[in-house]
């Protein structure tokens, strides 16, 4: 009997990314992310990872490095500070 416990699977339906003609995963790219939304990208973005070869694993990280979610969750956090608001977020 095959065991399931090893295998990894891409996410059926990916919220944070749209699958590609090639089958490789484009960020969708969000102006402004905040903390939750930056826990669930990156969370998504390991999943896929972790499910590719190597080969398109390395082709998978250049195609996620065009977009930096970390970078939109300190500009939505710039905002919120500029308006005097809760950096909570």
């Amino acid at each position: 009997m095959k065991s399931h416990t090893t295998e990894n699977f891409l996410p059926a339906e990916p919220g944070f990314h749209r699958t590609r003609a090639d089958g490789f995963y484009e960020p969708i790219r969000f102006v402004f992310v905040n903390r939750n939304m930056r826990e669930r990208i990156l969370n998504e973005r390991r999943i896929i990872l972790d499910a590719l070869s190597p080969l398109s694993r390395a082709r998978q990280e250049r195609i996620f490095s065009q977009y930096d979610p970390d970078e939109r969750h300190r500009k939505f956090r710039e905002i919120l500070l500029m308006y005097g608001r809760p950096v909570n977020a």
